[in-house]
């Protein structure tokens, strides 16, 4: 047996670490991963898209008009961020620059198009359009163009999430008995798989692709399940499904950590809506903030290491920054105007 000589180990020590530090430069680099946050503010009277440095509180808007800016969402590379708009009269989805110079409208449908989520690659957008009547899952290049309808069940789809590896879209359907539950569709059209039969919304994918949290009302009240692929088994072969928590108040909004082992929530379990964490399992749930008044809508950075959510403990909803463990909150927009819809 041949072993290393210490020239050898030092060379593999010394790319290892070249590899490293080549990593944390990159990370650095993506204005997505690092520092920004984006979100929609109602300073000017009207909603408009706004960039955030997370460290210092400098903001710029990146919209000025005098129609209604939502929904915005940064591109997995940093460099655009996509939002709709119903500036053409209905809305539309634009994507615009950070700098906020280049904006440009993706859609031009008789309908409203809503909600766009990129693909894990940044190349395409899903998004939901009526288009054709009702809300159904349609797909389009980044670039605007070309445009594939890809439900077509006559009832009302709201988009949830793209899994990780961009193979499947899952959704939910908000209409009939017969349809409503979690579904799963391939991108390119084909597939269609039912995952469940309840009143069941929001799914999210976890960023390793193992589950995906949504939220089941029953009887009036909301909380959080997660379901999984059987063991050595396809989305298609059926699903585990567990149930994360138990309360006669609303657990809703789950939004995965980056490493897959966390879920960030809202619960209205004491009295005012409250961020919390648990594991994937349910267990080892906390609260995260306490301030007597309704905190909502958490998103991870994509470090994990701070949870960006909208506060309205000084009334007006403004944006608010913590650390994962819930230590060092700090308040980040301050103006007497609703911020709301943070996304790192």
């Amino acid at each position: 047996m041949r072993l290393f000589g210490y020239t050898q180990i030092w060379g593999l020590m010394a790319l290892v670490m070249a590899l490293s530090l080549a990593v944390l430069m990159a990370a650095a680099c993506n204005p997505a991963a690092g520092g920004r946050l984006v979100f929609v503010s109602m300073v000017g009277g009207d909603p408009e898209i706004v960039v955030v440095d997370a460290k210092t509180g400098e903001a710029s808007a990146i919209t000025d008009n005098r129609s209604r800016d939502l929904s915005p969402q940064w591109s997995p590379d940093g460099k655009k961020i996509v939002y709709m708009s119903d500036q053409a009269g209905d809305m539309e989805i634009n994507v615009v620059d950070p700098d906020g110079k280049s904006i440009e409208r993706l859609t031009h449908n008789g309908g409203d198009d809503r909600f766009p989520r990129w693909s894990p690659d940044g190349k395409r957008l899903a998004f939901i359009s009526e288009q054709e009547g009702t809300p159904e899952v349609y797909l389009m290049g980044a670039d605007g163009g070309p445009v594939t309808r890809i439900t077509s069940n006559g009832t009302p789809d709201l988009l949830g999430d793209w899994s990780p590896n961009g193979e499947w879209l899952v959704y939910y359907s908000e209409g009939a008995i017969e349809e409503r539950g979690l579904w799963l569709r391939n991108p390119d059209g084909v597939n269609l798989v039912r995952m469940t039969t309840g009143q069941d919304r929001d799914p999210v994918w976890s960023p390793d692709g193992k589950h995906i949290a949504f939220v089941r009302w029953d009887g009036g009240n909301a909380d959080l399940f997660v379901m999984r692929k059987l063991a050595d088994g396809t989305w298609q072969d059926g699903v585990e499904i567990t149930r994360l928590t138990q309360h006669e108040a609303d657990d809703v909004s789950p939004n995965w950590s980056p490493d897959a082992r966390k879920i960030a929530f809202v619960s209205y379990r004491d009295g005012s809506a409250e961020i919390y964490s648990m594991r994937v399992d349910g267990s080892k749930q906390r609260r995260l903030t306490k301030n007597e008044a309704d905190d909502l809508a958490p998103d991870w950075s994509s470090d994990g290491s701070r949870i960006a959510f909208v506060s309205s403990l000084y009334g007006q909803s403004e944006i608010f920054v913590m650390n994962a463990d819930g230590s060092q909150q700090r308040r980040l927009t301050n103006n007497t105007a609703e911020d709301h819809s943070p996304n790192w």
